[in-house]
């Protein structure tokens, strides 16, 4: 029998959201190529649509690299510094990634409530207000942020249990 941990359904959200997006952008692209070469027809919206899915899927990567411990930081750190040295520098860059990541989803949630207020839409999908490109920055970057404190606190969760098992 395998010792595996169950992994929480909050731990999935980026992926699944990947995924969907990414089959849903290459469907659509494949029927526009398809409809573009067998029918000499191309529906304005595809490109819009395409590019929306990309954003989305493209921030929910930049939150999933936050709980995966993959943004930006210098690991050359621990060959030149050592181990132990090493590990404030990360803690460091993990709180400059974090406050980084936090000013950031401010920043665009300021853009976001301009282009509410100006009531804007896409050209190729007047139904759909410009907003939701957005949406995925505020999120994207506020996930970064939620997810490094959560890696950190996972592992200083599992260091103590480490040291009580010692």
């Amino acid at each position: 029998m395998h010792d595996e941990k169950k992994v929480p359904w909050y731990d999935k959200i980026e992926k699944t959201l990947v995924v969907i997006l990414f089959l849903i952008m290459l469907v659509i692209l494949f029927v526009n190529v398809v409809t573009r070469f067998c029918f000499s027809y191309t529906a304005s919206w595809t490109e819009q649509a395409a590019r929306i899915a990309f954003v989305w899927m493209s921030f929910a990567g930049v939150s999933l690299a936050g709980m995966y411990g993959s943004h930006l930081q210098v690991t050359v750190a621990s060959m030149i510094l050592g181990e132990k040295r090493a590990f404030y520098v990360f803690w460091i860059g993990d709180m400059i990634v974090i406050l980084f990541g936090l000013f950031m989803s401010w920043k665009i949630f300021g853009v976001m409530q301009t282009v509410i207020m100006t009531k804007q839409t896409f050209p190729a999908i007047p139904w759909l207000p410009s907003w939701i490109l957005y949406l995925p920055g505020v999120a994207g970057m506020l996930g970064l942020s939620l997810r490094v404190v959560q890696k950190r606190y996972r592992s200083i969760v599992s260091n103590r249990k480490e040291g009580q098992a010692a």
